[in-house]
């Protein structure tokens, strides 16, 4: 019998999350944004400082760490204003199984630091290149976000244009937006050099969609020091609501045929740094990563 009232314990604690020393069942549903598990609230708006709308993360309190809230609930629904609005699963970090149609946090480890909760979504696209909807983009979910003042619009980006000239020509023009009204640092591949960029992102691929080929550059990547995974030298400003054109060449590309193509590019962020390093004097770092496509024509 106690060994069974010792197990009930640790689940407990592991579900909602609260401190080691002392159980807290005062987890509400509130008309903010919430994840439950079952019955239970693992998460409502009073655990978390804002949400990244951009990337969809969740940056939680100083007292409140990934490991407390999510680790091993399995399935979650997520509320805002009291409704539910979609269901998910947690995933171990190191399965190779892609859940399509999901919406996922990985686990076991997370890419994220402890602070941070990701909400991914792995989306399908039928054979009339129908994408399913994310049900991430609910505007239920903004509007109770915004109603505690939680909302961060984040950054935007999209692929303004690509010049395939030959393989040692090739250039990627990207227009970054920053939807807030206060500054972020954005990693600048100017600053810190294409290998040391493309650590952080696999670059441009060019998709063969008839095919099911890509081509992809072929420069190497530069690992940061071991003893310091990112610097503010590599960064730069962008303003308010403001946008900047951020241009990638490359000299070492494989041959694409003429034809058309759909290319695709992931914008890097920061993803581990110590939350005391997110917000600088001048700008906050922006976490996470950006996904964006493109057709295009090579003749």
């Amino acid at each position: 019998m106690k060994t069974i009232i010792t197990i009930l314990f640790v689940i407990t604690v592991l579900f909602i999350g609260c401190d080691k020393n002392e159980m807290d069942f005062d987890q509400k549903l509130t008309d903010g944004f919430c994840i439950l598990s079952g019955d239970k609230v693992i998460l409502n708006h009073t655990d978390f400082e804002y949400y990244d709308y951009s990337t969809h993360l969740i940056y939680l309190k100083d007292n409140k760490t990934f490991t407390d809230y999510i680790e091993e609930i399995g399935g979650f629904t997520v509320y805002a204003n009291g409704e539910e609005i979609y269901l998910g699963q947690t995933q171990p970090g190191y399965s190779s199984y892609l859940p399509f149609g999901s919406v996922i946090i990985n686990t076991h480890p997370s890419f994220y630091a402890d602070y941070l909760i990701p909400i991914s979504f792995l989306s399908i696209r039928d054979t009339l290149g129908n994408v399913s909807p994310d049900p991430r983009e609910d505007e239920r979910i903004i509007n109770a976000l915004k109603k505690y003042d939680q909302f961060h619009a984040g950054l935007s980006c999209e692929i303004k244009s690509i010049h395939y000239l030959s393989s040692n020509n090739v250039k990627v023009e990207l227009q970054l937006k920053n939807n807030d009204s206060f500054n972020y640092y954005y990693l600048d591949p100017d600053k810190m050099g294409l290998g040391l960029f493309h650590y952080f992102t696999n670059g441009l691929f060019i998709g063969d969609l008839e095919n099911y080929y890509e081509y992809s550059h072929k420069e190497q990547h530069i690992q940061p020091e071991s003893n310091k995974l990112w610097k503010k030298e590599w960064m730069s400003i962008i303003h308010g609501n403001e946008s900047e054109v951020i241009t990638v060449e490359y000299n070492n590309f494989e041959d694409v045929p003429p034809g058309r193509y759909n290319a695709t590019f992931m914008f890097p962020g920061l993803s581990r740094i110590d939350k005391k390093d997110v917000v600088q004097n001048d700008g906050q770092i922006w976490l996470g990563k950006l996904y964006m496509n493109k057709e295009i024509t090579i003749e």
